[in-house]
């Protein structure tokens, strides 16, 4: 299953000093193969990544682990999706 994951971040300050282990979290599930593509969005608000799991409680459990947790600085919405076409190479575009 495919899942959208959007971030947005409702307290900067309090985030700030996570930002350093949120990314090392995404690099480590980036290179596990469970996050497919992550990014910061331009206003600095947070971000999006599309994450690959067996099913929702299981990205539940691993989107649990991220240091943003633990500062309540963030909300995250999770919405199901069906890939139909990718277009790899322009998306580093």
């Amino acid at each position: 299953m495919k899942f959208l994951v959007d971030v947005r971040i409702h307290d900067a300050a309090a985030a700030a000093p996570l930002l350093p282990a949120h990314m090392a979290y995404l690099v480590k599930h980036f290179d596990a193969g469970d996050f497919l593509l992550f990014g910061a969005y331009g206003d600095k608000t947070g971000g999006a990544l599309i994450a690959k799991a067996a099913s929702r409680s299981a990205l539940d459990a691993l989107l649990a682990a991220d240091p943003l947790r633990a500062g309540s600085c963030a909300v995250w919405t999770v919405t199901e999706f069906t890939v139909a076409k990718v277009h790899g190479d322009k998306l580093l575009g």
